[in-house]
């Protein structure tokens, strides 16, 4: 691995440039063919993966809890002074364009390497580059509900690619799952497999990244929990189903991790480093309310003590004055490593306490949700007298009603993915909990719930015909095909 690492910067820039010379910044633009890197000798798979790789973990994380405002967002942060208009929800059409753009960007790059890998008969490359590439699919369907499918990927030969329905999107990203557990379980891998030095993310292990298809799997299975025809108790069975051969231990966990340099260090250092505050970052009065309540034993690992004693949190878009200081991220939390996760494995276990709490097995789905939670804090490295001090608490008592039951899981996985991923976002919009306090946002224009979907990019409303009969969706309203769960503010649907 400390190979590996030394030559990243040296293989990034290899990718940079190639992507460079292959990308543009809307599919439309494209007036080539996308994937004629793939043509060159010279460029075999290994050199390009650990591009893929990365532009993955940048597309899953830094892109959206990061510059879109999802930490703002999701009340992991509060801004000490000035805020910007994307805290307050007000979005411009042009929002989340980091997202689209992955049509000429990392998802075009994930599926020239799957298309390589096929041709050349490289099965592990093959799979890898089919598990990237269903996730950016699974993702376009989450923010965009209907959108291009691999037509989109084929530059002048399609300038106005048809739409697919999120459906659709997610049939196809499911196959190329199943294509992937195939292609790294099969007895003939091909010339070209991938050493430690190519695969960052799992240093080669097929083990692992064959359980996080299934884990994958599990994921958008439950997304679909309300889709209409489909039932929850239906989804639920299938969320257990493959969960069976998903992610065993923290071990198992997909993710980017940073190095102690200036050049690799992650994003949640840089935010803390940089804040507008010159402080660090300060957590939102919600999350730490929350965790007070439970007094729950990461608070300590988090954040600092304010100047008043104990752990408060801040108003978003005030500003704190000397003497009452709020509490901060701690910088001791928000390290140089801190990696970029695609998938915790404490995610697979609260995945399985909703799907029993959805057909009515109460007492399962307290075990499981209880072993998420000690999965999350064994990771953060909270002792063990103090995880077994937790769990033993009233509070975590599983309600025997679905709805009750959901919201006590869902709370739970809410703060155990603090800064980790965006399923938090995935979550509230799906089931409504954890029940967010959005008048915490100082000025926020909507009290009920932030953007549930990603507006379509303006040239895309204004140049293809398949998306401008779609129109620009009323984002607060309704989110995507899977969004249909009743809310009392919502009279409506779009």
């Amino acid at each position: 691995m400390s190979q590996m690492k030394r030559n990243l910067l040296k293989i990034s820039i290899i990718v940079l440039a190639l992507s460079m010379m292959t990308s543009c910044q809307k599919w439309l633009d494209i007036d080539y063919d996308p994937n004629a890197i793939t043509e060159s000798p010279a460029i075999n798979e290994g050199v390009y993966l650990i591009g893929v790789e990365s532009e993955w973990a940048q597309q899953a994380v830094t892109f959206f809890v990061w510059w879109n405002g999802m930490k703002d967002w999701l009340l992991w942060y509060a801004s000490d002074g000035t805020q910007g208009y994307e805290t307050r929800f007000e979005i411009s059409t042009d929002y989340g364009g980091e997202i689209w753009n992955a049509y000429s960007g990392a998802l075009m790059h994930s599926n020239a390497l799957l298309e390589k890998a096929r041709d050349n008969g490289n099965k592990r490359y093959q799979g890898i580059g089919a598990v990237i590439t269903a996730w950016h699919w699974f993702t376009m369907a989450d923010y965009y509900d209907q959108a291009p499918l691999d037509e989109a990927l084929r530059g002048a030969e399609f300038p106005y690619p048809q739409v697919n329905s999120l459906e659709d999107i997610y049939a196809h990203a499911n196959t190329l799952l199943d294509e992937a557990i195939e292609c790294f379980t099969s007895s003939d891998p091909g010339e070209l497999v991938p050493g430690s030095a190519q695969d960052y993310i799992y240093g080669a292990d097929f083990a692992k990244w064959t359980r996080l298809c299934y884990s994958l799997k599990a994921r958008y299975a439950m997304r679909l929990t309300y889709l209409p025809g489909k039932t929850p108790a239906g989804q639920a069975d299938l969320v257990l189903q493959y969960l069976q051969n998903g992610m065993l231990s923290n071990d198992d966990m997909c993710a980017w991790e940073h190095q102690a340099s200036l050049q690799f260090d992650s994003y949640i250092y840089e935010e803390s480093l940089y804040d507008y505050s010159a402080a660090g970052m300060t957590p939102s009065v919600y999350i730490v309310n929350l965790l007070n309540s439970l007094n729950d034993p990461r608070r300590m690992l988090f954040w600092t003590e304010a100047d008043a004693g104990g752990y408060i949190g801040h108003r978003s878009g005030t500003s704190s004055i000397v003497g009452a200081k709020p509490s901060r991220w701690s910088m001791s939390y928000c390290t140089q490593t801190y990696p970029d996760m695609i998938m915790m494995y404490s995610e697979n276990l609260f995945l399985k306490a909703e799907a029993h709490a959805l057909k009515g097995e109460y007492g399962p789905a307290e075990a499981a949700m209880k072993a998420g939670i000690r999965a999350d804090m064994e990771y953060h490295g909270v002792p063990e007298a103090d995880i077994v001090t937790y769990l033993a608490q009233a509070a975590l008592t599983m309600p025997t009603s679905v709805e009750a039951a959901q919201e006590l899981v869902m709370t739970q996985k809410y703060i155990a993915n603090t800064f980790e991923t965006t399923e938090s976002y995935f979550d509230f919009i799906r089931t409504g909990y954890p029940k967010l306090d959005f008048t915490t946002i100082n000025q926020v224009i909507n009290t009920n719930t932030f953007p549930r979907r990603n507006p379509y990019p303006p040239d895309e409303i204004e140049k293809n015909p398949s998306i401008s009969a779609i129109g620009q969706p009323d984002y607060f309203r309704k989110g995507t095909a899977w969004d249909t769960k009743p809310f009392t503010w919502r009279s409506g649907t779009k």
